[in-house]
């Protein structure tokens, strides 16, 4: 237990996470500006820049760069990888619970400035703000999570197997992912699936990426026990 705290400390002691709340202040401020600069040359369409994919992907950014920052380091003191794999879950699950916590109260709050006085729909979405604040809160932390291990998978197998490796699998996964869409593009079956994926709420979506974020974390787990520092 002490090592896991040791390697939450590892983690607290960096910058990286600390780019994150940085990055999405600084993205949040420059399209509040682009949207004041439109409304006062007379722009009146509600605006929607899809903040929660800024949020995503910078989570996913982090999970590869804090492994890359950490990992060696974490194995230069002796720290065995199960312990540095846990006290990397505890740290991106408390990191993803308090951004999904301030993401909700953001949110709130551009529900009552009314979009912070320019009609910006930033934080505040349609479909994803539709349940309660229970679910809401759910959402944002299930995705937020799920891509930073998203992003972690990625990292570990660039440690497991380095560049040329990660290089191969990338390659393979979009291979396998045009090969996928020419075949329903061709089958005509786009159509049933948007179907299909609209009967469910954001909510039961969301609670799908858990077994899915928990194969991410095994993946990583078992790539980095393999790992060279």
């Amino acid at each position: 237990m002490n090592a896991v705290r040791t390697v939450i400390k590892m983690h607290t002691s960096t910058l990286t996470w600390f780019f994150l709340p940085s990055a999405l202040l600084i993205q949040f401020l420059s399209t509040l500006i682009v949207i004041l600069m439109i409304r006062f040359f007379g722009g009146k369409t509600p605006i929607y820049p899809g903040g929660l994919v800024s949020i995503c992907v910078l989570m996913f950014l982090l999970g590869i760069v804090s492994l890359n920052d950490t990992f060696s380091f974490a194995l230069g003191w002796s720290c065995r990888r199960t312990d540095y794999v846990l006290g990397t879950t505890v740290m991106a699950v408390a990191v993803s619970a308090v951004a999904a916590v301030l993401w909700l109260l953001f949110s709130r709050l551009e529900i009552v400035t009314g979009g912070w006085g320019v009609e910006l729909h930033y934080f505040h979405l349609p479909y994803l703000n539709d349940g309660s604040l229970i679910e809401q809160l759910c959402i944002y932390f299930v995705v937020i999570a799920n891509m930073y291990f998203l992003g972690f998978v990625i990292g570990s197998i660039y440690r497991r197997f380095g560049r040329a490796g990660t290089l191969i699998f990338l390659l393979i996964v979009f291979l396998l992912m045009s090969i996928f869409s020419f075949v329903w593009t061709y089958l005509r079956w786009w159509g049933a699936f948007f179907h299909w994926f609209s009967q469910f709420t954001a909510f039961e979506l969301a609670l799908l990426l858990l077994p899915l974020t928990a194969f991410y974390l095994l993946v990583s787990y078992l790539l980095l026990r393999r790992a060279v520092a």
